[in-house]
């Protein structure tokens, strides 16, 4: 057996105990899309496996991010004889890696399904890669993170979008537990039914109180483990980003962006309001509101104080242009990636209460 190939299965034995012992942070024995997608980036992956530090892949390297020896030539657009960075990430993303492991298709990597992740997650730790998030938030690179680098490089909305893999806009308790602990699930859980919704994280929780939650000595600094949550969270925007792909039925001009134009075209207010008043009682309960916007637009919208917002109070406070605006975190005047989460669930929304019979 070839030395390269010694070293892999080495590696790789290892990992079934060792470094999946690092990667498998709900403790299942098995690595889930959203712990792989927390703990490596492609461009981590990609610097760590560049062993020469060219910007290029071999044939080698590229197997070890892909496990497909056939994709070389496929990935050289160029023609150049050799793969960029660039040629891999036009095609490549760490969910499409993952997809490509998990050949069972039951969104888990098992046994050895695992072994190219933990084969990368070994290699980033050999090249002193581990902790990349860290260094993208460390703006002073003191090698902690303070609140305000925290309120800068993670944004709540693109987090939690991020979070919720499957689209479905609720988590499941052994997401939260992992990250969290029981006691903070049960808190967020407000209704008992085994599942928190954005809205039901974002009463609990904002940005701010994440942040108090992991800094356990309370010096406003998080260092070193007190960095694992929001350094995940940090990652899995980044992959997430990444991997978006925008709704052709709402991207009319086909840029991979939603325009202002393109968004009032598909919805009206008072459609995004009856698609998601679920008991028909024209009112939003705190909860309701904060599956979209922040504690401080409830408090903007609920003008009366009576910890409730009726259709009237919406109609006062927002419509679908200013939506735009806010779901629009940075400023480009388009809705990219991410950006586009919450339009996305409010037009799944319309679209089934529409076929519904509604009008």
């Amino acid at each position: 057996m070839a030395p390269l190939l010694l070293l892999f299965v080495a590696l790789a034995t290892v990992g079934r105990t060792t470094g999946q012992g690092l990667l498998d942070w709900d403790g299942d024995g098995r690595l889930s899309k959203a712990e792989v997608l927390s703990t490596i980036t492609l461009d981590q992956a990609m610097l760590a496996l560049d062993s020469d530090g060219d910007g290029n892949f071999s044939p080698i390297q590229l197997y070890q991010l892909t496990d497909d020896p056939t994709l070389y030539p496929l990935l050289d657009t160029d023609g150049d004889g050799r793969v960029s960075f660039d040629e891999v990430r036009a095609v490549f993303n760490m969910s499409a890696i993952f997809d490509l492991e998990d050949n069972n298709r039951n969104g888990y990597l098992d046994g050895p399904e695992a072994d190219m992740i933990v084969f990368m997650y070994v290699e980033i730790t050999i090249q002193g890669l581990e902790h990349w998030a860290r260094d993208q938030l460390d703006t002073n690179k003191d090698q902690l993170l303070s609140r305000e680098e925290i309120r800068v490089g993670v944004n709540q909305d693109l987090a939690l979008a991020a979070a919720d893999i499957d689209g479905d806009g609720r988590f499941k308790m052994s997401n939260l537990v992992a990250n969290f602990d029981v006691q903070t699930y049960q808190t967020m859980d407000e209704n008992r039914n085994g599942w928190v919704t954005i809205g039901e994280f974002r009463k609990v929780m904002e940005i701010d109180d994440v942040f108090d939650f992991y800094d356990i000595n309370a010096d406003d600094f998080l260092e070193g483990q007190e960095q694992r949550g929001l350094t995940r969270a940090y990652n899995l925007v980044v992959n997430a980003a990444e991997a978006w792909q925008t709704d052709p039925s709402m991207d009319t001009d086909g840029d991979g962006r939603l325009s202002k134009p393109e968004v009032l075209s598909l919805l009206t207010l008072d459609q995004m309001m009856l698609a998601n008043d679920d008991n028909g009682d024209g009112l939003f309960t705190e909860t309701d509101v904060l599956n979209f916007f922040s504690r401080e637009y409830f408090a903007r919208f609920d003008t009366n104080g009576d910890g409730l917002v009726s259709f009237a109070e919406m109609r006062a406070g927002i419509d679908v242009g200013p939506f735009f605006d806010y779901s629009d975190i940075d400023g480009s005047g388009f809705l990219e990636n991410l950006e586009q989460y919450k339009v996305v669930m409010l037009y799944r929304s319309v679209q089934a209460y529409l076929a519904a019979g509604g009008q």
